[in-house]
């Protein structure tokens, strides 16, 4: 019989990826190993399920997957939703007040049982945003985005996330005003595609990665050494609610502090070695 050891909570992209935004067939093999030992599997990522797909679809064992943050929690591979927290349309107007006077705009997201898709207003985008959308972020978005004038929804509409995007300056000032607000989570980070360009993660107040890992152990019921990996702010909740926390070398600055263990980043296939590590002796 399998006997339980504990957790292994993971972010995916830059954490478990490599260059392609595929998980390598040696982590793939490695993981399948670790799970076969008798730990749990959680992947938590702040990306849609199509393209958390792209990465864990290799992974034929089961697992728990968090998207969005959290803002649906699945058992895989059966992809039966066990937890949901998403967004109303309360959010919008709080949004729309945010982003008064900005050059640039936010997206809402629609969820894996939609489509996956997003709603976005191309003439709210700058030309120069606009053509990193249309270059750099659609090619990556499995589904094709849906254009919009306004987003003025029918009521009961529900979001899993919404994502601000724009410069670091504007970015710090909206998160500032959205972090005043009860019902929300909004986390900053960097653009992975893009130099010099910002985004927030907007979900519900309990859709946080680190609430996601807790609501998953809760949901099996099962204790035991949490360990988790993450390579940015967003991971943050993720990483306090773990014993042992690998921070991937290209996180923040301001993450490193935290690492119990400091890894090579995912295009180095650094999560072996530091899950070896972690686990080492256990």
């Amino acid at each position: 019989m399998r006997e339980h050891k504990g957790w292994i909570a993971l972010d995916l992209d830059g954490t478990i990826t490599d260059k392609t935004h595929h998980a390598p067939k040696d982590v793939v093999q490695f993981l399948h190993s670790l799970q076969e030992s008798g730990w749990e599997i959680v992947f938590i990522t702040g990306r849609t399920f199509s393209f958390a797909w792209k990465v864990i679809k290799e992974f034929d064992f089961p697992y728990y997957l968090a998207i969005q943050n959290g803002a649906d929690i699945l058992r895989m591979p059966e992809k039966k939703r066990v937890v949901r927290h998403y967004l109303d349309d309360s959010a919008i107007p709080l949004l729309e007040t945010a982003f008064e006077g900005e050059e640039e705009d936010y997206i809402l997201y629609a969820g894996y049982e939609k489509g996956d898709f997003c709603y976005y207003r191309p003439e709210r985008f700058s030309p120069a945003f606009l053509e990193h959308i249309c270059n750099n972020i659609l090619p990556l978005s499995p589904e094709p985005w849906q254009p919009v004038e306004n987003y003025n929804f029918e009521n009961g509409l529900s979001f899993p996330l919404a994502k601000c995007l724009g410069t670091q300056k504007a970015m710090e000032r909206i998160s500032s005003l959205l972090h005043a607000v009860p019902t929300l989570s909004a986390t900053m980070i960097r653009d992975p595609l893009a130099d010099n360009t910002y985004l927030i993660l907007v979900t519900a107040k309990l859709a946080t990665k680190g609430n996601a890992l807790n609501a998953i152990k809760k949901t099996m019921g099962k204790g035991g050494l949490t360990i988790a990996a993450g390579d940015d702010l967003n991971d943050l909740s993720m990483l306090k609610a773990a014993d042992i926390k690998i921070v991937m070398s290209t996180a923040p600055a301001e993450m490193i502090p935290l690492a119990t263990i400091l890894a090579k980043h995912g295009k180095q296939h650094g999560i072996i070695a530091a899950l070896t590590e972690a686990t080492r002796g256990r």
